[in-house]
């Protein structure tokens, strides 16, 4: 039942083909290679960004920062555009490190738009020394590379996968809830949207499925 679960979730944001999935024990995960690559990344940066910035008054990237960052998009724009394309092959482990080159950058942009206003302090960029991309990129490597070696089991690595992708859908749906004051209503708020928007993706998802069948 958590097996099932878990892929109910994945299949909301993914087309969950198991020849462009990583394999572990057997079994395919929930997600693609690429999309793997791209909730590891996510999680990767916010995590960083939530114990290290979340109480700093804090805003999106210099313009400078964000013309790198951006350029991290690109690799998997053309290999995803290339491989749909059929216009040159693509692999599980190009996948998994152009999705990760993307998910990556997201938070970057996303999580210091949810940063407190304060007249007191001056904004200050969310990327403040090479520390703040070396930590998530390093962390990201060394999860890539746990999925990668389908270490350890294939449940677990489910488990982050789907609590990743509940988590980043969740942290967009608190726009939603910029009028609720409560940190703790507005994260269950936003969950609650998050579940709900997932299991609606995922049963449309599944019923286009049946009818092409």
């Amino acid at each position: 039942m958590l097996h099932e679960l878990l892929h109910f979730f994945g299949r909301a944001i993914c087309h969950q083909l198991e020849e462009r999935s990583l394999l572990v024990s057997g079994e395919a995960l929930a997600v693609c290679a690429r999309d793997t690559g791209i909730y590891i990344g996510i999680f990767s940066t916010f995590i960083y960004l939530h114990f290290t910035k979340r109480k700093q008054c804090i805003t999106i990237p210099t313009v400078k920062i964000s013309f790198f960052l951006l350029l991290l998009l690109i690799p998997l724009i053309i290999d995803g555009l290339g491989s749909y394309s059929h216009f040159f092959g693509s692999n599980n482990l190009r996948r998994l490190l152009t999705g990760i080159s993307f998910g990556l950058v997201l938070p970057y942009f996303i999580y210091p738009l949810l940063s407190k206003r304060s007249l007191d302090y001056e904004s200050k960029s969310v990327v403040s020394s090479s520390i703040d991309f070396l930590v998530p990129l390093l962390v990201s490597v060394f999860l890539g590379g746990l999925f990668y070696l389908g270490q350890p089991s294939h449940l677990i690595l489910d488990c982050f996968i789907a609590f990743s992708i509940i988590g980043w859908f969740g942290l967009l749906a608190s726009f939603l809830f910029q009028f609720v004051h409560s940190r703790r209503f507005k994260s269950f708020f936003s969950i609650i949207v998050s579940l709900a928007l997932l299991s609606i993706l995922s049963m449309v998802h599944e019923w286009i499925l049946s009818l092409t069948l």
